[in-house]
């Protein structure tokens, strides 16, 4: 049993939706979820996507008291090995910007020896070793390292909602885009796996 509340923090509501309806997390406030699943009460915050969001999030989980925090969520492959599903849990680089070409994917893992990138585990553990909490990562891939995503994200060096969801106003996107559902059903079964030994 453990002593001390666990602290997730996950970027997106898209990300966590399975996750709260899996371990029967309920709201408690705003972005905040509590599962009294396991043996010991479990904390969710959706953190909103970048370092920042996450570090302020993470910095609220461990006002909470939690014993160990959990950056989880979806990743994008830096090497061809690796395949949508796939857990990381090390060796992985956050990007303050997205990385969405094969190109961009090859100068971020030359530069940083890394396997996978997210936009947010690296506040989480900044965040945690400045208040001496336990940092895991619980990362699966949603996009492999030759995934195209530029038709989708485009140029932006932010991630913008409303931007993608013009874009996916025009047909030529809707392939990728149903690629990229796919790849996310599948990614998220893959995170509710992982996330399931946190709860024993």
């Amino acid at each position: 049993m453990r002593d001390k509340p666990l602290g997730i923090v996950i970027a997106t509501r898209w990300e966590a939706a399975p996750i709260l309806k899996a371990f029967g997390f309920r709201k408690i406030g705003k972005g905040l979820y509590q599962s009294p699943e396991g043996n010991s009460a479990t904390y969710l915050r959706i953190s909103g996507v970048g370092k920042e969001a996450a570090r302020q999030a993470a910095y609220r989980l461990c006002a909470l008291g939690v014993g160990e925090l959990v950056s989880a969520g979806f990743c994008g492959a830096l090497v061809p090995e690796l395949q949508v599903g796939d857990l990381v849990t090390h060796r992985l680089a956050t990007s303050a910007t997205p990385v969405r070409t094969l190109k961009e994917r090859q100068a971020l893992t030359a530069r940083a020896n890394a396997v996978a990138v997210d936009m947010e585990t690296q506040a989480v553990i900044e965040a945690g070793t400045r208040r001496g909490v336990p940092i895991r990562v619980c990362r699966v891939v949603s996009d492999r390292m030759e995934d195209d995503l530029t038709p989708l994200f485009g140029a932006d060096s932010e991630f913008i909602p409303w931007r993608i969801g013009l874009r996916l106003l025009n047909p030529a996107v809707w392939p990728l885009a149903n690629r990229l559902r796919k790849n996310s059903a599948i990614a998220k079964r893959s995170l509710i796996a992982s996330l399931r030994g946190y709860f024993a």
